[in-house]
């Protein structure tokens, strides 16, 4: 648990990830313990990327989430968990760091929706990820990861 912890730090540390503290610095409504609690399910859910940590894929994504984006082609495409695991390893480790900042967190219900922007270490490219959470039985889950840019 302790290198878990030390990971989410880590991450916040090297993205640029606003702290549940700094909830007031993203954008979006409803209750503030809720949007809290869908912040550290997005903050969970970089440590997959930026510290190639598989296990925050089952802490932060619900079993039957699929990532979705389009083919170059332009085409649907309903990516796995594992799919994408598949890709994330693959990252070069000299890779330099990527930011991330959570842009928006908004709550209603059992439901929420959040947007985070991503800037490449690597080459400065910048796309934008979209979530859509649940929260089933009592954890809020992504349930669905729409990415801006082909794959």
């Amino acid at each position: 648990m302790k290198f878990y912890r030390a990971a989410i730090i880590v991450s916040i540390l090297f993205t640029g990830l606003a702290s549940a503290s700094e909830l007031s610095n993203i954008t979006g409504g409803g209750p503030a313990t809720e949007r809290r609690a869908v912040l550290e399910v997005l903050e969970t859910y970089l440590t997959v990327t930026d510290n190639k940590y598989r296990e925050a894929i089952q802490k932060s994504f619900h079993p039957k989430a699929y990532l979705m984006s389009v083919s170059r082609k332009g085409a649907l495409r309903a990516l796995t968990q594992d799919f994408w695991w598949e890709r994330v390893s693959q990252i070069p480790a000299d890779q330099k760091p990527r930011t991330s900042s959570v842009m928006i967190i908004d709550v209603s219900g059992h439901a929420a929706i959040a947007r985070i922007d991503i800037t490449n270490g690597g080459d400065g490219s910048v796309s934008t990820d979209y979530f859509n959470l649940l929260k089933v039985a009592n954890e809020w889950k992504i349930i669905n990861k729409t990415l801006s840019t082909p794959i």
